[in-house]
């Protein structure tokens, strides 16, 4: 299991998050979760697929933003070098 880290611009974006979302603190925790145990999740963004995207799908109903995240894996780590935050899609209606 690798440790995942945050760049400087990422911790901001998470604290505005959690200004804006109840529960986003609650979605960055479970993504770092991800990450830590299955680093290659996203979708590779490079051959090698060390830099890689992934979507973690909020919730409307329980105020969890959807987060989308460009990482890098390294040897020992997974870092977090952008994420943005926005609303999540309404499920209404689906089953």
């Amino acid at each position: 299991m690798r440790s995942v880290v945050e760049s400087a611009e990422v911790m901001a974006d998470v604290d505005d998050a959690k200004d804006r979302w109840g529960r986003a603190q609650d979605a960055w925790d479970a993504l770092f979760w991800v990450l830590a145990r299955d680093p290659t999740v996203g979708e590779p963004l490079t051959e090698g697929g060390h830099l890689r995207s992934l979507v973690f799908d909020g919730s409307w109903a329980h105020e969890m933003p959807t987060i989308y995240v460009l990482y890098e894996i390294t040897e020992l780590e997974v870092i977090i070098q952008k994420a943005r935050f926005s609303d999540a899609s309404s499920s209404a209606g689906q089953a």
